[in-house]
């Protein structure tokens, strides 16, 4: 009854990886600027950018970490720029870890995800599984997320897509978006 019961689980991650796998499209002429190895699984609902020294939540706020099937459950929430500021401050410090605190990144850190072989995600789906699970998903307005970087020229806030891997900017109280954290690592 166990074994059936594990296999039952094996397959349906595994199905559900590549459920998220044919969401997205790559060229296979090009080189993976993310690719698998770049990422560490820490167990924990984070992965380390072994490149950036970066520690990134693998789901976006108001998603949450499953561990059995490792994937990211339910829908993420969406917030005005200073609402995400707000939410980050009063729910993600963590000063217990050498005062390496959860905080929005800013728009430099978030290009470094971008899969340039890939689009629609143009994400490394196996360092952030789950972010995608149907096509619709791919132009929810909480899959683009904030940065913590204003632009230079006006008084909006680049942001970045995860499905497109394009940087935009919005007013910080013109739309709301989804936040995806991040902390320093070693």
């Amino acid at each position: 009854m166990l074994k059936k019961a594990l296999l039952a689980v094996t397959c349906s991650v595994l199905m559900a990886g590549n459920a998220a796998a044919s969401l997205q499209s790559c060229y296979n002429d090009l080189p993976n600027s993310a690719p698998d190895i770049r990422f560490q699984d820490n167990d924990n609902g984070t992965v380390t950018d072994l490149q950036t020294n970066l520690i990134w939540r693998r789901c976006l706020l108001g998603m949450t970490w499953n561990a059995t099937t490792q994937q990211c459950d339910g829908e993420p929430s969406v917030y005005s720029w200073k609402q995400a500021l707000f939410q980050t401050e009063l729910n993600y410090q963590d000063a217990s870890e050498s005062g390496k605190s959860w905080r929005m990144p800013n728009i430099k850190e978030l290009v470094s995800l971008r899969e340039v072989a890939c689009i629609s995600p143009a994400l490394n789906l196996q360092a952030f599984p789950g972010l995608f699970r149907e096509e619709a998903d791919k132009w929810e307005m909480n899959r683009t997320v904030w940065s913590a970087t204003p632009h230079a020229q006006s008084q909006t806030i680049l942001t970045f897509g995860l499905n497109d891997g394009m940087t935009t900017h919005f007013g910080p109280q013109d739309v709301e978006l989804g936040v995806l954290l991040v902390k320093d690592g070693k």
